[in-house]
């Protein structure tokens, strides 16, 4: 067996002074940073790139080169740069407030090609513990998001399998009117009484078939913007209509379950920059958690509500709770506590994702009176679903 000190032994680890001296080590790091297949690049606390491994310069450097000293929102044409006081980069955050910080970004590469990038963004501290630079790496997560995206939306169409029965009857109500009132009608014309005397009745008819299609076609509007593609473009999207709309979509198994709905909404909440039919997934998975974990009766409670930059979304439920050893797994893919058949296990896994991209955050809780409580804070303009 070799003597581990030897270069020649396989899985040796590089430390200065063992095994390998300072210089070699000061030789042998540029070559095995450059091996590596994540984008890396260590910029000053004059947001200067300082250095840059083979892989950062192919998919960012051509664009300002890097290796030269660029400033780093020129290379990666960071959206906070010039945005005004107070809006910081994830780079600039790590170098102002020493924590590590990630973000998920869609970014053109050397070739003009746009691709999601997932960013960490490291402090280096002096001696003195002063942070003197920061270490980003970049990795190319375009077929993963693209996989998670697919996700989110056949989870989605799963929540609407699960509503079935209840969308069925709230269309099915309005269609017997509507049957109702044609064959009305059709007495009133077969009988030759569509004269001056019973065009009051016409009308009256008339009008409650205008209502019931249009509550069909709210109905379905609401559908189509569940299930809509998660490549829909982000745009201004109303969270108290998205919360409207799914306890309508939630109302017959509500009824079914004498479940009681108590809306405790801002009505002045901003819009939030997002894709519509994710942010409506979010509602649909926890209010549906919600209303599931209550099978005997309870009360659901959904909050909305401005916290300084953020749009702060609330889903309680009177239910049993989440035991402490599910309250660390409910996160996880295809982890449930349903019977088989109730539930995929995905629901709350896609809703972390959703809300990561769009810049937010999520978290889960008991209610000291009972029930779970389910928290989401959105940014009013954040990376629209483009990044976490």
């Amino acid at each position: 067996m070799s003597h581990p000190d030897s270069k020649a032994s396989a899985g040796y680890r590089i430390e200065p002074g063992v095994g390998i001296s300072d210089d070699a080590l000061r030789d042998f790091a540029p070559a095995l940073l450059d091996s590596l297949v994540d984008a890396i690049a260590v910029v000053d606390v004059g947001q200067r790139v300082v250095a840059a491994n083979r892989r950062y310069v192919e998919a960012f450097g051509t664009r300002a080169g890097a290796r030269t000293g660029a400033h780093c929102a020129d290379v990666l044409r960071c959206p906070e740069h010039g945005a005004g006081a107070g809006v910081m980069c994830p780079a600039c955050r790590a170098r102002d407030e020493g924590r590590p910080q990630r973000v998920v970004r869609a970014l053109p590469d050397a070739s003009g090609v746009t691709r999601r990038w997932e960013g960490t963004f490291t402090p280096i501290l002096n001696e003195a513990g002063v942070v003197s630079h920061v270490v980003e790496v970049w990795r190319d997560v375009t077929d993963r998001t693209s996989l998670e995206a697919q996700v989110a939306h056949g989870e989605r169409l799963a929540a609407v399998g699960m509503l079935a029965a209840g969308i069925s009857h709230e269309i099915n109500n309005p269609l017997a009117s509507i049957m109702a009132g044609v064959e009305a009608l059709q007495r009133l014309t077969a009988r030759g009484e569509c004269d001056a005397e019973h065009c009051g009745e016409v009308l009256e008819i008339a009008d409650i078939l205008q209502r019931e299609v249009t509550r069909c076609s709210d109905t379905t509007s609401k559908l189509m913007l569940l299930v809509q593609p998660s490549s829909a473009s982000p745009a201004w999207t109303d969270l108290n209509r998205a919360v409207e709309d799914t306890v309508e979509l939630l109302s017959y198994q509500m009824r079914r379950q004498q479940i009681e709905w108590r809306p405790d909404v801002d009505l002045a909440l901003p819009r939030i920059w997002g894709r519509e039919s994710e942010l409506r997934g979010v509602c649909m998975n926890l209010m549906l958690n919600a209303v599931q974990a209550m099978p005997a009766g309870g009360v659901l409670t959904v909050r909305t509500r401005p916290v300084g930059k953020l749009a702060q979304l609330e889903v309680e439920d009177t239910g049993s709770g989440i035991t402490p050893q599910d309250l660390s797994r409910i996160w996880d893919p295809f982890f449930t506590t349903k019977p088989p058949g109730k539930g995929t296990g995905l629901g709350l896994f896609v809703c972390h994702g959703i809300v990561s991209r769009h810049g937010g955050s999520i978290r889960g809780e008991n209610r000291a009176e009972g029930g779970a409580r389910f928290v989401v804070e959105l940014p009013f303009k954040g990376s629209g679903g483009e990044a976490t």
